[in-house]
């Protein structure tokens, strides 16, 4: 039985040898952050959670954003300030990060404003909203209505802009269970 160059191989180091690159540099990384303030006070060794907390930053789903960005500010500071306080060293930056919903975000092309949901989706989704209503959990999980498989996310947006359009944008026959959703009618 011939080896084929078995032996070369072996003599040249190649075989079963398998380079394994150090993650030493890992957790000293050059910190990527423009704002003296954050970056003065970011732990690369924590996660970002945490940093985000010691910075004041905090997950504000649930909150009415208005009423308690007023109270965390103390009725006076203005949107976007950061406050520090000098003794302990901890930054307690008040800002609010609002990312707009999917349908106030301004359209880019002329056919995105004149139409923020296709004809095809607007059909898609109509057929959906008539045999679910608002349910998008029960429209995902239905494999032959939503034979595209889109995600429970991907159909509340689709649903929420299309809930969101005008008379004259709309495209299809709108069911009368549907009517009562709709921000038009």
């Amino acid at each position: 039985m011939v080896k084929h160059g078995r032996t070369k191989k072996r003599r040249a180091g190649r075989t079963g040898k398998t380079k394994l690159k150090h993650n030493s540099h890992r957790l000293y990384r050059k910190s990527k952050i423009q704002d003296p303030v954050i970056k003065a006070n970011w732990d690369r060794r924590k996660s970002p959670a945490v940093n985000m907390q010691n910075l004041g930053l905090r997950d504000a789903t649930s909150m009415n954003h208005t009423t308690e960005l007023y109270k965390a500010m103390g009725g006076a500071a203005a949107v976007g300030e950061t406050q520090t306080s000098g003794e302990s060293g901890t930054c307690k930056a008040v800002e609010l990060y609002d990312v707009p919903a999917s349908d106030i975000i301004p359209k880019k092309t002329l056919a995105q404003r004149m139409l923020p949901v296709s004809i095809e989706n607007q059909e898609y989704i109509v057929k959906l909203l008539e045999k679910y209503g608002d349910d998008y959990g029960k429209m995902a999980r239905d494999i032959k209505m939503n034979n595209m498989q889109h995600t429970e996310n991907k159909l509340r947006k689709i649903g929420a802009r299309f809930l969101l359009l005008n008379e004259k944008e709309i495209r299809v026959d709108i069911p009368e269970n549907i009517k009562s959703l709709m921000a038009c009618f």
